[in-house]
């Protein structure tokens, strides 16, 4: 199994009202097909050398829907969090606070939710696995998510890059956009894609996260 994975955006700014959304959002499939339509969006668009949803034009956009929609050789999977979801926690106040478990929380769940995506298209039954992720601040920070991916799916050994190195992430960051902008402007991108070759999922990430506040208090 191989997968590519990025964040639309940020844990933080959600629970501060500043953002209404934050998807984690992968692409499963070999490394030629998974960046396949990221590369070519990115060739029909004159000085961007980096495959960006935020970046895109709605035809831009389009184009590459269509594109991932019609690649039978790719899947794909998100967990997708609002708010108003995490306000739902038990002991959500620590959220407002530097609560550190290790890692800080918003590493703890973006871990949780890669994880729990690649548990739910089976990684648990694959014999080898191969993950890659876009970086965060830190390579301290990036490591954190890292290890909590493993607590889904141990042994899977993911591993970061930068997005601008890897079109498997550009298109894992067009995918989760896609996602993302669905929630906040009621388009619909994701209706486009065959519902049986994409897994949606949270849940547990969010059970495990409440775990873990909860122990925190204690």
């Amino acid at each position: 199994m191989q997968g590519f994975g990025d964040v639309s955006g940020h844990f933080r700014s959600m629970i501060q009202g500043h953002c209404d959304v934050v998807v984690v959002g992968v692409v499963f499939g070999d490394l030629i097909q998974a960046g396949r339509c990221a590369k070519k969006t990115v060739r029909k668009i004159s000085n961007v050398d980096e495959a960006k949803w935020s970046d895109l034009t709605d035809t831009q956009k389009r184009r590459f829907i269509d594109c991932i929609a019609g690649n039978d050789d790719v899947e794909f999977g998100y967990a997708k969090f609002t708010r108003e979801q995490m306000q739902t926690l038990e002991n959500q106040y620590l959220l407002y606070q530097d609560v550190c478990f290790p890692p800080d929380w918003d590493l703890a769940l973006t871990g949780y939710a890669y994880g729990e995506i690649l548990f739910e298209n089976g990684a648990h039954d694959e014999h080898r696995i191969s993950f890659e992720f876009d970086h965060v601040a830190s390579q301290k920070q990036s490591d954190d998510i890292v290890s909590h991916i493993e607590e889904f799916v141990p042994g899977s050994k993911p591993k970061y890059n930068s997005s601008h190195n890897s079109l498997g992430i550009q298109a894992a960051d067009c995918f989760a956009g896609a996602v993302a902008e669905d929630h906040k402007s009621d388009t619909n991108w994701l209706d486009t894609i065959d519902r049986d070759r994409v897994v949606a999922c949270s849940e547990t990430s969010l059970v495990q996260l409440e775990n873990d506040l909860y122990n925190y208090d204690r």
